[in-house]
């Protein structure tokens, strides 16, 4: 082989390493896991949140209509790997939204990813973040009154 053909012989293998590379990273598919739901008490709606504008603007990637039928609910998602913020409610008078009283407390069950129990939860993406990969079996997010 002459070094013109091993020229067009790189070339090409680096264009193909280029192409592979900036391919979008195939989806990961896991388990969230919505605990201590009151059965047949309201619906609970689950959201997921890429980003913080998303999360700021209440503007979910990816919503979830749950039935209440037992107090641990499970929902399969397949989403790109990266960091997401989930959030969930049971939604126990019907109206499709959160409620909440006149300081801002939730009324109704609420969980949020990385949120224990202590205090209220903030509003801060990059604190209730977590990290998505393919290691990521399941998410397991609590639902706590207020």
């Amino acid at each position: 082989m002459n070094t013109m053909s091993l020229k067009k012989i790189f070339i090409v293998l680096v264009l193909v390493i280029f192409c592979v590379m900036s391919l979008p990273a195939e989806n990961v598919k896991f388990v969230i896991e919505i605990t201590h739901v009151v059965v047949n008490d309201g619906k609970v709606y689950l959201a997921v949140f890429a980003n913080a504008d998303e999360f700021r603007r209440e503007a979910p990637f990816m919503a979830f209509e749950l039935e209440s039928s037992s107090t641990v609910l499970l929902q399969e998602v397949s989403i790109a790997p990266g960091e997401y913020l989930l959030s969930a409610y049971q939604d126990r008078n019907g109206n499709q939204e959160l409620d909440y009283n006149l300081v801002g407390i939730p009324r109704e069950l609420v969980a949020i990813s990385n949120y224990f129990g202590r205090g209220i939860p903030t509003r801060n993406f990059d604190r209730h973040k977590v990290p998505i990969d393919a290691s990521t079996g399941k998410v397991s997010i609590r639902l706590y009154k207020f």
